[in-house]
């Protein structure tokens, strides 16, 4: 199987994977959801992180929490990107 290859696909759009410039073309890419929320990324992973207020009510965190990422997901798919729900 070693000599085998996939066949070949034009692409559009896109980061080439394996790349050396791939991780950093892509945080640059996915820059603007900084705007929605803070988050650090590294290559094709992201981790969102806020800050929460001991007396804040459970509630209106998971409010926030899932309105955030409802705007992450619009400007991901207005960018021809998908969210992994199952890792959200």
């Amino acid at each position: 199987m070693a000599n085998k290859t996939s066949p070949e696909v034009g692409l559009l759009f896109g980061v080439p994977h394996g790349s050396v410039s791939g991780p950093k073309s892509y945080c640059m890419y996915t820059k603007p959801v900084g705007e929605i929320i803070k988050y650090h990324c590294y290559a094709d992973e992201s981790q969102v992180y806020m800050t929460l207020n001991g007396c804040d009510k459970w509630d209106d965190i998971l409010s926030s929490i899932e309105a955030c990422i409802a705007d992450i997901s619009t400007w991901m798919k207005s960018n021809m990107l998908q969210l992994n729900k199952d890792k959200t």
